[in-house]
């Protein structure tokens, strides 16, 4: 069983160690006492969570992980995206990183990363056992990808224009135009290219929307402090202005695919937590996900962790007394609901038959999350 502490994030620097001025050894140094790191050469224990290379690096393949449909998802720092050429990489990573990212909040967005591809990852282990539950839409390929430009688009659309296709570019000039342009029509993508006060202003207020926390942004910026300033504010992934056109388009491209990921896996999870009830599924079919989840987890060093809800609680008896309230509403489970509560998409929750309610856990912090709230409930709750 996984242990009860949350796990501190694995991170493979793929580079050699014996360079103490690189920007990777930089980044070991920083999260030194944040995360475990390991350097590629190395025969770690366990599959890590995330491997961090150079650009133009060839990505490092896990062939084991592949065919049990685990994928460790690569993150590239960019020292800098105007002289570097990484258009030598044949693939784009899962995320750029600003060395202008301050190190704790660059490890906040690793950590993000690896939940992004843990979350895709269990979307296509559950269709795998037990098909789509509820239909996915799919985007009309017909229709433009949505971008959204605060600021001077003349830029942003050379570099679109040439590179990428299929999209539907807006143009804006001000924060207000750009909050307004997203009430009017949703937006993939949006790209601010403001002076730096205006452009935080706008990041802010738009974190501070819900609706939007998500949107993938890149804020173009003159130095290393707008860059950091405007990371630290909200901005997915920041470039300098004078880029070339060619580098621009890729780390916009990374950003669209990453959005496209985060939105297939909210789709696709989504139908496996229907606001009425739990969809019943088969025991055999469960069965068969909770092997391969097994393994998926064994390549990392865990193993899940199966909460019966019965055994913490029985459920509520419905009443059959004759002069009941027939209009009224179904007795609730506390425990399921806080189980519900408690969980995340990519937490496992569901009725299965034979089996009944059943929660499965794939990491610490996910367990302790579901321990302690559903132990509060049981706390301060007579059951029936």
């Amino acid at each position: 069983m996984s242990g009860d502490a949350p796990r501190r994030l694995s991170v493979l620097l793929d580079g050699p160690a014996d360079r103490p001025e690189s920007l990777l050894a930089r980044l070991a140094l920083a999260w030194g006492d944040l995360a475990e790191i390991a350097w590629a050469g190395a025969q770690p224990a366990r599959l890590p969570d995330v491997v961090v290379s150079l650009p133009g690096k060839a990505a490092r393949g896990f062939p084991e992980a592949r065919a049990k449909g685990v994928h460790v998802p690569r993150v590239v720092p960019c020292p800098d995206p105007v002289a570097d050429a990484e258009g030598t990489e044949t693939h784009l990573p899962d995320a750029f990183l600003s060395a202008a990212c301050p190190p704790e909040l660059a490890l906040e967005r690793l950590a993000e990363t690896v939940r992004q591809a843990r979350r895709l990852e269990e979307a296509r282990l559950r269709r795998s056992a037990f098909g789509p539950l509820a239909a996915v839409q799919i985007r009309d390929l017909s229709q433009g990808i949505p971008v959204l430009v605060a600021g001077d688009s003349a830029r942003i659309g050379v570099a679109l224009g040439a590179h990428l296709a299929a999209l539907d570019l807006r143009g804006c000039l001000t924060a207000d135009a750009a909050l307004a342009a997203l009430e009017e029509a949703p937006a993939r993508l949006m790209v601010i290219d403001l002076p730096a006060s205006r452009a935080s202003e706008l990041l802010a207020r738009l974190r501070a929307d819900a609706r939007h926390i998500t949107l993938p942004v890149l804020a173009l910026c003159a130095d290393e402090a707008e860059a950091a300033a405007l990371l630290t504010v909200g901005a997915s992934d920041c470039m300098p202005r004078a880029a070339a056109p060619q580098t621009l388009a890729r780390h916009l491209l990374c950003l669209l695919r990453a959005g496209a990921r985060r939105s297939l896996a909210d789709r696709v999870l989504a139908g496996y937590r229907p606001r009425r009830g739990l969809p019943l599924l088969p025991r055999e079919a469960y069965e068969r996900y909770l092997a391969a989840l097994g393994e998926a987890l064994a390549l990392r060093g865990l193993e899940p962790l199966t909460l019966l809800l019965a055994q913490i609680a029985p459920p509520p008896l419905a009443s059959r007394a004759a002069n009941d309230d027939p209009f009224a509403g179904p007795v609730v489970n506390p425990v399921l609901s806080a189980t519900l509560a408690a969980s995340r998409d990519e937490d496992f929750v569901a009725r299965v038959e034979e089996l009944g309610d059943i929660a499965v856990l794939r990491d610490a912090e996910a367990q302790e999350r579901i321990r302690q709230r559903i132990g509060a409930i049981v706390a301060s709750t007579a059951f029936a």
